[in-house]
Parts: structure tokens; sequence; C-alpha cells
């Protein structure tokens, strides 16, 4: 079968692929050297990034709401409210990225080639060869979106799902200076963690996430439903928006490479932090880095985005999540209470050094924790042993 050949391949025109779209451009890479595919045939506002901006980003200008200050509270437990202007928690709508990068790439002569699905790659030593609906793709590299179907049985593997309505009521309810991250104060299901997230925008206006962390899919949506009406009850309202999600949340460890001419990217690449989900700025940062090299002309060296020790805070806190989730949420939200607000939005996105790790499991429940640490280990030795 004739293939077409192409230079930069990158599977999956999401966060991910438009973001590294996005880089390469800025490190002077030529955009007819680029093709993007991906299934879906249109873009709409189908969910919402937000992040403690910890770094500086390029789409800054799209952020539409930044909140100084925070909230979080555990099961019966009081609020708990920090702050700090010099990490506010932002809030950047998927529409307006969408829009900002499809107009720069299209500038640029990038072919973006919506409404179709991406198969098998094969790196034959020579090309990687990209199946397609609309044939054979044969690239010097491909950039892939898609999280591997790996066997997870014996990994501790979460999922944190939720869904989200943008509501306008018709009087005040919301205060719009404090963002609600977690309220865990609500009624639990026992099948998982449960919270609710709150960013008002107004007093009118806020969106409202109902979200839960635990092993099993959402199914049919029925919970997130019914505890968004709970939390409104009688208030009179019109729903704005409405988005889901579903992000992993796993002690599998990525891959950094998947072949010399395979790359995986997004959270294929183990760009969500998988204790919190947060990726979008660790998204940019790599494609920065990704751009950087090809401008280059260096060879795309595996990189190790996270420390050992930023995995195994996270496989000992998963395992402590999946094993007693009501203690892990009052764990949560105590790292809000014990640590600095600078130090706990930087934790959450993996910014902080070797030493203030240590401040931050010092925070945690240190029987639970090491109880959790024990039963991870056999996980951490079997990933050390030959295949």
């Amino acid at each position: 079968m004739n293939a077409e050949r192409v230079e930069l391949a990158i599977v999956g025109a999401g966060c991910a692929g438009l973001s590294l779209a996005w880089h390469l451009l800025d490190a002077g890479i030529d955009g007819r050297r680029m093709v993007l595919i991906d299934p879906r045939t249109s873009y709409e506002r189908d969910r919402t990034w937000c992040f403690f901006e910890v770094w500086p980003h390029p789409f800054e200008h799209l952020v539409t709401h930044r909140w100084e200050r925070w909230r979080v509270r555990a099961p019966g437990g009081p609020w708990v409210e920090r702050g700090d202007p010099e990490v506010p928690y932002a809030h950047l709508p998927a529409d307006a990225f969408y829009g900002s990068v499809r107009a720069r790439l299209a500038a640029a002569g990038v072919s973006l080639r919506l409404g179709v699905r991406a198969g098998a790659i094969d790196d034959d030593g020579r090309a990687a060869r990209l199946e397609t609906s609309a044939g054979l793709l044969e690239a010097t590299l491909v950039f892939d979106s898609r999280p591997p179907l790996g066997d997870r049985s014996r990994e501790v593997s979460l999922l944190q799902h939720f869904e989200g309505w943008e509501v306008l009521l018709e009087e005040d309810r919301f205060e719009p200076r404090s963002a609600i991250l977690m309220d865990f104060d609500v009624p639990q299901t026992g099948r998982g963690a449960h919270f609710l997230y709150v960013l008002p925008f107004e007093r009118r206006r806020a969106l409202v996430e109902a979200t839960w962390f635990s092993p099993d899919p959402p199914g049919d949506w029925t919970l997130h439903r019914e505890s968004l009406r709970r939390y409104l009850g009688s208030a009179r309202c019109s729903l704005v928006h409405r988005e889901r999600g579903v992000i992993p949340m796993t002690t599998e460890p990525a891959a950094t490479r998947w072949s010399p001419r395979i790359v995986p990217i997004g959270l294929a690449g183990g760009l969500a932090k998988p204790s919190t989900g947060y990726a979008f700025l660790d998204i940019q940062r790599h494609s920065a880095a990704l751009a950087e090299d090809l401008a280059a002309g260096r060879p795309l060296a595996p990189r190790s985005r996270r420390s050992w020790l930023s995995h195994l805070q996270d496989d000992v806190f998963l395992e402590y999540l999946s094993r007693d989730p009501p203690a892990a949420a009052v764990a949560m939200v105590g790292l809000f209470e014990r640590l600095a607000p600078d130090l706990t939005a930087r934790f959450l996105h993996d910014r902080v050094s070797p030493r203030e790790r240590v401040g931050v499991m010092r925070a945690m429940p240190i029987a639970a924790m090491t109880g959790a640490l024990l039963r991870a280990t056999p996980r951490w030795i079997r990933r050390k042993m030959p295949a």
C-alpha cells in the first residue's frame, strides 16, 4: 500500500497535540512539516482546564477567571480557607484554547485533519508507519497522545470522574472571591471519595462539579446529577454549560518513549499527576522541551518528567486512597490546613524540592502512610526486577 510521506505526525488534536504544535511553531519549526489527526469532526467547549499558576505558560491571555483564595472542607469538618496572590487558581475554557491554537495553526500551514481515526503504528527502523482511516502515513516522528491499553491488574487503578454544570441563578448565592476546590462534607455513597467543586464567577453564576475518586467508571452519571441537584436544591437557575470528564489515577509508570520514532505525549506520556489529575501546565513544559530539542537538531532522549520521590509519593497516596477513601479525604484537606498556600499549590503540580517533600510527608498521617508505603513496596520491587 502506498503511504503518504510526512515529517511530523501528531495523533490526537486535543490539549496535548495542539499544545505540541503550538510550541513547535514557537521554536521556529515550519508548520508545513506537521500533520495532526483526530477523530472528532468539530470543536466545542467540552472541558475546562484549571490549575494553580505556579509557572508561566503561553495561554495566560485565555484565562477567564483567577481566584487568589480557595476553600476545602473534610466530612463533618469546618472550612479551611487559604490563598496566595502569587499562585492564583486559574480557569481556562477549552473553546478559547481550541480557537486560539487552531487559528495559529491554520495561518502557519499546519495540516489539521479532523474525522480521521488512527490505528496501529509500526516503527520499521526507517520510519514510523501509521494506519489511519484516511490511508497510511509514513512519518519521521509520530507523537501519540493515546494512552496504551496496559494490564493494570497489579497496580492501583482509580478514576477521577466528574460532571459539571455552569449555572446562572435568579438570586445571589456564591462568594466569587474564593474557589471551593474540595467540599467532602456531602453525602458519601460508599463508591470512593466524593466531593463538590465550585468555581464562582459571580454571585449568581458558577461552575459546580460533582466528583468521585473511585475504581469504577461513572456508568450512567446518575450519581453526579443527583449530587448536583441536591447541592442546588430549590434554587431557580438556568443551565449555561455542561461538561464531563474521566481522568485515570494509576500507579502504573508511564513510558517516556515507545520506540525511536514514536513518542507518547499528554496523558499517554504520564503528564497528569496521578494523585491530583493536574496536567495542563506539565503538557506545556513537556511540549516546549520537545520543540526545543527538535529545533536544535538534538535527539529526543527519554525524559523523566517526575523524580522517583514524586512517583513514590503518588504511589503511596493512591494506595491509601484506594484502601480508605474517607481518611484520605481528611488527609487531603489537612495538607491545605498545615502547609503554606504556595507550597500546597506547587506540590499539587509537582514543583517542590526534596526538602519541601519531606515537609509534605510530615503533614500527612504518618502511621497510615507508612502502612500504604509497605503495601506499595512490592510493586516497586517488581518494577526493578527483569521481566
